[in-house]
């Protein structure tokens, strides 16, 4: 019994079902996690680049970005749960993953409902499904009061690279945050999750308005994306002035705080 109860004291005491020790493999799932667990972040043991919200989550054990995660850091980790995502995570990693007997559970994200499910799933896997069913709830609602369902529909472009230019298309969540707020997304019928159009097809889509999302504090590089368009002065946001820079730590995480990063859009859309 002596010591059951000095593993448990040294292990962080998880509840039962809990799991004890969780890596997550996109700044969106820790995010997410780290909104159920509060004060036991102890129980997240690695994460992604760029996670970084809340501030804690910054100090843990990276194991790479996203889309090519280091798998023998994951492993090397010890994790009961890995957390993953269908929007960039390597399926083949994925699956080898399983293949090592380690628990993975894997969230769609490309449609609003996917995101309400992820947030029940994830609950319900961190041993707090009771708060992922009543976040769920309160995202669906927050979506209800932001929704723009008439008036004028300008035709958008959200801009996420550069060399190569790359944009958002059909099968990401953002083409429907567009839709939501009462927009057409210039690349909305584009069968990619990011295509990676050139300047001559941007200039034959015509955006009204094009907007550069940017991530962290320093918005130098975004600025300068924004700032090549004014060599297309025939390109109707150009010619509008309707060309910027969006802030979009919050829009680009679906979690419950994509509801803020949806009200900053259709201000900046539509105001």
């Amino acid at each position: 019994m002596l010591k059951i109860f000095l593993a448990l004291l040294f292990s962080g005491a998880a509840h039962a079902g809990e799991p004890a020790r969780i890596v997550t493999l996109a700044p969106s799932l820790g995010e997410l996690a780290a909104d159920f667990l509060g004060e036991r972040l102890d129980r997240i043991v690695g994460v992604s680049d760029y996670t970084d919200s809340p501030p804690a989550l910054a100090s843990k054990p990276s194991i790479g970005p996203y889309s090519h995660f280091n798998l023998e850091k994951v492993v090397a980790l010890k994790p009961e749960l890995v957390l993953a995502t269908t929007d960039g995570n390597s399926k083949d990693q994925i699956t080898h993953l399983r293949e090592l007997g380690i628990r993975v559970l894997v969230v769609d994200t490309e449609r609003f409902s996917q995101i309400e499910a992820s947030m029940r799933q994830v609950g319900e896997a961190l041993g707090h499904a009771d708060e992922g069913r009543a976040m769920a709830a309160r995202f669906r609602a927050g979506l209800e009061k932001i929704r723009v369902t008439g008036g004028n529909h300008p035709r958008v472009m959200l801009q996420i690279g550069d060399e190569p230019l790359v944009v958002v298309g059909q099968k990401s969540f953002l083409n429907e945050a567009l839709e939501w707020i009462g927009a057409e997304n210039a690349y909305g019928k584009s069968e990619a999750r990011y295509p990676r159009p050139s300047r001559e097809d941007v200039l034959a889509k015509n955006p009204e308005r094009l907007l550069v999302l940017a991530l962290g504090r320093d918005l130098t590089s975004f600025k300068k994306m924004a700032e090549s368009w004014s060599a297309f002065p025939k390109l109707a946001a150009v010619r509008t002035g309707h060309v910027s820079v969006f802030q979009g730590d919050a829009l680009l995480r679906p979690t419950p705080r994509l509801l803020e990063g949806l009200v900053q859009l259709k201000k900046a859309v539509h105001e």
